[in-house]
């Protein structure tokens, strides 16, 4: 019975922690929230007549 308790808190818990991540990256934006956003050079920028 308290396996499957201590089983259900991890479970709950990391569901949490993983959807407040998600939510903290997303309002970051798309290339600030990015894992690769120090080495990537392609997806952040913008040609100058776009700007």
């Amino acid at each position: 019975m308290i396996i499957s308790v201590i089983l259900g808190v991890l479970i709950f818990g990391y569901a949490a922690f993983t959807l407040y991540r998600f939510v903290k990256r997303s309002k970051m934006g798309k290339c600030a929230g990015c894992s690769l956003n120090e080495k990537c050079s392609s997806a952040c920028s913008y040609p100058e007549e776009v700007r």
